[in-house]
């Protein structure tokens, strides 16, 4: 009867706290309509990052009806992308006109908004050193067969005769 007890009670511990989503320390605070664009205002609180940490923010359009459906939006400017986006009444404006010059195709669209940190070097630093790294080894290959061929001088001409 102990165990049971014991049992019933982590089940209804797990149920409670452990089955639930994640807490997000951000959340989208209002979505207004102004003429071609839509203004999105959300708050970002993090919890337990240093002090001038750096995220990357982006939003998605989702559609109620389609729970797979996930779309990038386009066009976008404000507190969006890689940056140091903390605070309350965050504002993105996403001039929708110009992805969907025909007005919005859906009728169900949600706006899905995923914030994480930036770890480490960004990804532009890599890239910048891979490409400084092969430019490199170009140069040097290609300026050692230059001076391998003018060192050993001319080639020879061709044999007068061969052996029988």
């Amino acid at each position: 009867m102990k165990i049971f007890n014991g049992i019933s009670i982590l089940l209804i511990l797990w149920c409670a706290f452990g089955s639930g989503q994640e807490i997000k320390p951000y959340t989208i605070t209002d979505v207004q309509r102004a003429g071609d664009n839509f203004i999105i205002s959300y708050s970002h609180t993090p919890i337990g990052d240093e002090e001038g940490a750096e995220y990357e923010v982006v939003f998605r359009l989702t559609r109620e009806s389609v729970k797979g459906f996930s779309q990038d939006m386009e066009f976008v400017s404000g507190a969006v992308g890689d940056g140091k986006f903390v605070g309350n009444n965050l504002r993105v404006i996403w001039a929708y006109k110009k992805q969907f010059p025909r007005g919005l195709p859906y009728d169900d669209i949600e706006f899905e908004l995923t914030i994480s940190k930036n770890e480490g070097i960004g990804s532009w630093v890599w890239y910048t050193g891979g490409a400084a790294v092969l430019g490199a080894g170009a140069v040097l290959l290609l300026g050692s067969s230059k001076d391998e061929a003018s060192s050993d001088g001319p080639l020879p001409g061709p044999p007068t005769s061969r052996p029988n």
